[in-house]
């Protein structure tokens, strides 16, 4: 049985949580945390789910796009709009407008939901490297946005597991 949207949204930010940790960190803690936490519902086996496994695969995709331009001229929009609104709606846009560049063009195959999980992972970790006092902020918008745009997607495909076996880089 696929994990609900909730266990999915619960993983999503264990996964982000690893994805956004300082190179050198220790993350081994999670392996153990995530098998002994109790999800509500029928579907309470979290056995195959490592979040830093996952993790992993998503900093290979990011880092394999973040040298764009389209990522840099990103940035620069975002750190104008933090002075005047909310975090998470300016990453929003920009992600969007990320979307409709060359970043992911020539992927026509690959579902709409994946490019957004990889110009969202690919854009919060060139924020976390390019302007480090925006670290939490961009770890928040991250996850805010994967479950805000991605998380029902997750779930039908059977949960981060499934998704990150798909990924390719």
């Amino acid at each position: 049985m696929a994990p609900g949207q909730a266990k999915i949204e619960r993983q999503t930010s264990e996964i982000i949580k690893y994805l956004f940790a300082d190179e050198g960190e220790d993350q081994t803690d999670c392996r153990q945390f995530s098998t002994e936490v109790e999800c509500d519902g029928p579907d309470t086996n979290d056995e195959n789910f490592d979040p830093v496994l996952i993790a992993d695969k998503l900093k290979a995709v990011a880092d394999s796009l973040t040298e764009d331009a389209e990522l840099r001229a990103a940035l620069a929009d975002l750190k104008g709009a933090l002075a005047q609104e909310a975090i998470e709606g300016a990453f929003s846009r920009c992600v969007d407008t990320l979307m409709q560049t060359q970043v992911c063009h020539g992927a026509a195959e690959v579902a709409p939901e994946m490019q957004q999980i990889k110009v969202c992972v690919a854009f919060g970790r060139f924020v976390k490297k390019s302007c480090p006092e925006l670290k939490i902020k961009a770890q928040s918008a991250v996850t805010a946005f994967l479950n805000s745009r991605v998380a029902s997607w997750v779930t039908k495909q059977g949960g981060w597991e499934k998704v990150s076996q798909e990924m390719e880089i």
